[in-house]
């Protein structure tokens, strides 16, 4: 009989997954919306609770990536997949990540898959100490084997096999008089299989090299041995099981006889394809950000050119035709031109004033001249002036001595694109601004009491991507809290406050 979970075991299992140490989350499989997060994911990626789960797997993968497709095509081949791929954290950085994909059903039938994740910074680091540890222990072993008096009746290869446990380094070593080269137990581990026999003699390892590598090799080690030199470093390239080619380094020590005559060598054959691959990676998805970011910007000036030529030709365009039209009239009906010259001069005059807005718009002398602080009090008085809204504000002044001039034109043109956004479509009497240290930098908040809006869903306008682009710009987070009905929050951190005040954000 089958037994049945109960709320009991169901609360456990989601408490184990909540405070499992190993990042874990959950996506539906046929849209790839993220349904679940444990707290290490949350650690891990930068999001709260509750940011991650308005989150799609495109927000922390990069989808075009081939190795992301690849990665993708056999998790849905074959249920479950294991890869090294990059994630994407809230700030925009990259995270080299071991990850573990496996798709299974929940209890209504539907597709869902979890993601299990490592993050390969700290083994990375912790695995360069186990290899300069275990280059020392390999120095410290061939010096004890040279004071033997008889090396090839006293091989002991524990300390190899102790040392293999823990390294991603393949331990070798050469009994070169009767040609058998033992490997470590981390061969299988680090090329992908393991060998026909616990030793095998140079020729057969020499088979899995590339053919017109193999005499190229053979030279090379002859030439050693007819050498008296004590150490050998070499690259290569190795075949593995799947066909690929793995770029590999070589070092070892040779021990010789009283007459210089070769008779062991024991050393270390490192893969390193495996962290070039992933730092390719890593730098190409680097550089693919920073192209967006410079497109986002590019498409941002381009808007706003775009909106002051619609402007000119919807409003002001208007506005001067219709004077025109009233001096045409008062030049062919003087009986009656006074009138029409009083209405052509109120078009020409309405039509100065919204230029006169536009300009503000544009303007940055009083940015320079008097700073941002005074340049954000200016445009809230400009817009109380002429909108039915009351604008609060708090600035602390003391940030401006850390920000460059192009800096704080870029922090205005945000404020003045949120304000924008709530004086056209929020419909709020109240808005609240503040410019406030935190404990890695500042943060820019602009709050309204409007009619709010919903932020999993795509917006047509480009004011909130702006906005976002020109936050990323100088490696700054902008967050949108909203909801129908209760207003908008948009809170714009950055860093920058340094310790050392000669620095300033550029």
């Amino acid at each position: 009989m089958k037994s049945q979970k109960t709320p009991l075991s169901e609360d456990l299992h989601l408490q184990a997954f909540d405070n499992s140490l190993r990042a874990n989350i959950i996506f539906t499989v046929s849209d790839g919306r993220i349904i679940s997060a444990n707290r290490a994911a949350c650690k891990l990626l930068g999001y709260s609770k509750k940011d991650i789960l308005t989150k799609h797997r495109k927000d922390i993968f990069n989808i075009s990536e081939d190795s992301y497709k690849k990665m993708f095509r056999e998790r849905n081949a074959d249920g479950s997949v294991k890869a090294d791929l990059s994630l994407i954290k809230k700030t925009g950085r990259l995270v080299p990540c071991e990850i573990t994909s496996v798709i299974f059903k929940n209890k209504d039938g539907i597709d869902n898959s979890i993601l299990s994740i490592v993050d390969l910074r700290e083994r990375l680091l912790k695995q360069k100490a186990i290899d300069v540890e275990n280059k020392k222990i390999v120095a410290d072993n061939i010096i004890i084997a040279q004071t033997k008096s008889d090396s090839r009746q006293t091989e002991n290869s524990d300390w190899i096999k102790s040392i293999t446990k823990t390294s991603y380094d393949v331990i070798w070593d050469w009994d070169i008089i009767n040609d058998l080269i033992s490997f470590g137990n981390s061969y299988e581990k680090v090329f992908g299989y393991k060998l026909p026999k616990n030793k095998i003699c140079f020729k057969e390892w020499m088979g899995f090299f590339r053919p017109e590598e193999r005499d190229i090799m053979e030279k090379k080690i002859n030439k050693v041995f007819e050498s008296r030199i004590k150490n050998w470093q070499d690259t290569y390239q190795f075949i593995c099981p799947d066909g690929s080619l793995n770029q590999v380094i070589s070092r070892s020590n040779i021990i010789r006889e009283g007459d210089g005559k070769a008779i062991r060598m024991i050393g270390v054959i490192h893969d390193s394809s495996k962290l070039k691959k992933l730092a390719e990676t890593h730098e190409r998805e680097i550089r693919l950000k920073e192209k967006e970011i410079i497109e986002a910007v590019v498409e941002a000036k381009e808007m706003e050119r775009s909106d002051i030529g619609k402007e000119l030709h919807d409003n002001i365009n208007q506005l001067l035709g219709a004077s025109m039209l009233y001096l045409d009239m008062a030049r062919r009906d003087l009986e009656n031109g006074e009138i029409y010259l009083i209405h052509s001069s109120e078009y020409t005059a309405t039509a100065i004033e919204e230029i006169r807005k536009l300009t503000k718009g544009l303007t940055t002398a009083i940015l320079t001249d008097f700073g941002l602080c005074v340049a954000i009090e200016h445009i809230c008085h400009d817009i109380m002036e002429t909108c039915p809204v009351q604008i609060h504000y708090i600035l602390d002044r003391s940030l401006e001595d850390t920000m460059s001039e192009k800096f704080k034109l870029n922090t205005f043109r945000i404020l003045q694109e949120q304000l924008n956004n709530i004086v056209k479509h929020a419909k709020a009497s109240d808005i609240h601004i503040s410019l406030s240290k935190t404990d890695t930098g500042f943060m820019l908040s602009i709050a309204d009491d409007g009619v709010g809006f919903d932020t999993t869903k795509k917006t047509k306008g480009a004011g909130i991507n702006n906005i976002i682009s020109r936050s990323e710009l100088y490696k700054g987070n902008a967050n949108f809290i909203s909801e129908s009905g209760k207003g908008c929050m948009l809170a714009v951190t950055f860093p920058g406050l340094y310790a050392d005040k000669k620095v300033m954000l550029q």
